[in-house]
């Protein structure tokens, strides 16, 4: 008997945890949306403040630390903290190639060129579509008097444009 008690205890205990997830992620999910809304009709202020609402929500989903990397780097003395958004989106969601992305465009501007290469390669290594990330690249090595590299990538991103 207290077998059976036992056993329908734990199934509860999982069952509620199961469905407290579900209610955090879509919670999270419903304010980074608000967010997004926010930031298409350019009312920065609020999508920053619901893209951090998300996060207090689910601090493990990426889109939010995403969309806060992609603000922070339209202002101007922010791009430092479009890096620890943009780093913290990639370690939420690895494969987030356009995380990956605008990273490199942030250390970019930066000028973290060795770690804008590789962030630009890993965006292209994940999405093809970035094949603008080849160009930046071969931008980063000709800046950097890389001139064979930099002639590389140039046709690399040729390449990729041309198949289009």
């Amino acid at each position: 008997m207290q077998n059976k008690i036992k056993g329908k205890i734990i199934f509860l205990g999982i069952f509620l945890i199961l469905i407290s997830k579900d209610l955090l992620a879509e919670t999270s999910f419903s304010l980074y949306s608000e967010g997004l809304s926010f930031y298409k009709e350019k009312k920065y202020q609020e999508a920053e403040a619901k893209f951090k609402e998300s996060i207090k929500v689910n601090q493990w989903y990426a889109l939010p630390y995403y969309a806060l990397g992609r603000l922070y780097i339209r202002q101007t003395g922010k791009v430092k903290d479009a890096i620890i958004n943009l780093q913290k989106a990639i370690e939420c969601d690895n494969n987030l190639a356009n995380a990956n992305f605008y990273l490199g465009l942030a250390q970019l501007i930066s000028e973290k060129y060795i770690e804008a290469i590789h962030s630009f390669k890993r965006a292209y290594e994940l999405d093809k579509k970035y094949a603008e990330a080849l160009f930046n690249i071969a931008v980063i090595y000709e800046h950097l008097g890389n001139d064979y590299m930099a002639f590389f990538y140039y046709r690399e991103y040729l390449k990729e444009t041309e198949k289009k």
